[in-house]
């Protein structure tokens, strides 16, 4: 997937967790408990993805300019940032699918 279209899908994505931390932009309150609400998981996610793909992006701009000679932790880092981001693409077609289905339910 190039560096674009994972951009524009990772901005998609943060608009979905504004959108889930409440009408207005308002941030949702934390739940009693010591639970962490829904959209606050979405948005450390979102920013745990984001942190390792500025990290694989830094490590293979240094392999790249000869800083560094380790090809092997580049490849790595690129890897485990492109997992991440696979996994929350599917949570967020879960989401939009769950969400789909309940449209659709008739009252």
């Amino acid at each position: 997937m190039k560096k674009s279209a994972m951009q524009a899908q990772l901005q998609s994505l943060q608009n979905l967790a504004r959108q889930a931390a409440g009408p207005f932009g308002k941030t949702a309150e934390q739940p009693a408990g010591g639970a962490a609400s829904f959209s606050s998981v979405l948005q450390q996610s979102l920013g745990k993805v984001n942190t390792l793909q500025q990290q694989a992006d830094t490590q293979v701009a240094q392999v790249h300019s000869g800083q560094s000679a380790d090809l092997i932790s580049a490849i790595v880092a690129l890897e485990e940032a492109d997992m991440s981001f696979q996994l929350l693409l599917q949570v967020r077609n879960k989401a939009v699918k769950a969400y789909d289905e309940i449209m659709r339910m008739q009252l």
